[in-house]
């Protein structure tokens, strides 16, 4: 059965040459991961299944195979162009998406707040904390949003890139405080070294 669904890239690992699996956050299905075969040029997949690049997916979701298959695929939208900055930044959203989006279920309202992330990440003008802005909305979105005044903290607005360091291991603490599975992602080496 064909399904033509908005998805959100989160992770693209080749198989081969001519192969590879694109694992995405879908509107209709939640977390799924597709295989896609005759790849073609890694330069041209790897441009439409950039971390974070929203694309509408026609896939064969047949449930006899483990992995469907993509037939058709069409970038909508690419958060980030040459600008190191925002390209760090969608790396280290996507890997805390790929790490804690784990199960096909459909919400709506979740895959809303990634897409909104993704606009805000192109079109920010304060770059710098999007990232951290974007850690404390996941947290609610998924149920385990600030809800005392111990964590209160977490929301303070970063001015230099010490704080935004501190910051960012204080948010990993509490997402591996409040989710049993949350790993330190490994992007975040990256970010340290922005934002002066």
């Amino acid at each position: 059965m064909l399904i033509t669904t908005p998805a959100i890239v989160l992770n693209f690992q080749r198989r081969g040459d001519q192969s590879c699996v694109v694992h995405a956050y879908t509107r209709t299905h939640g977390r799924v991961n597709y295989m896609v075969y005759g790849a073609g040029s890694k330069k041209k997949s790897a441009g439409i299944y950039s971390p974070l690049s929203i694309v509408e997916l026609t896939a064969d979701l047949r449930p006899d195979r483990p992995l469907p298959s993509i037939k058709e695929a069409r970038l909508i939208y690419v958060p980030t162009t040459m600008d190191m900055r925002r390209q760090s930044i969608a790396l280290f959203i996507a890997e805390v998406l790929y790490r804690i989006l784990q199960h096909p279920m459909q919400d709506e309202k979740l895959y809303d707040f990634v897409e909104r992330t993704v606009h805000e990440l192109a079109e920010a003008e304060d770059v710098e904390n999007v990232h951290l802005r974007f850690l404390a909305g996941f947290a609610t979105a998924l149920g385990i949003g600030l809800n005392s005044d111990e964590f209160s903290p977490l929301l303070r607005l970063p001015v230099n890139r010490k704080d935004r360091q501190n910051l960012i291991e204080e948010w990993c603490d509490y997402y591996q405080l409040h989710l049993e599975d949350f790993r330190r992602p490994k992007s975040i080496d990256v970010l340290m070294e922005l934002f002066d």
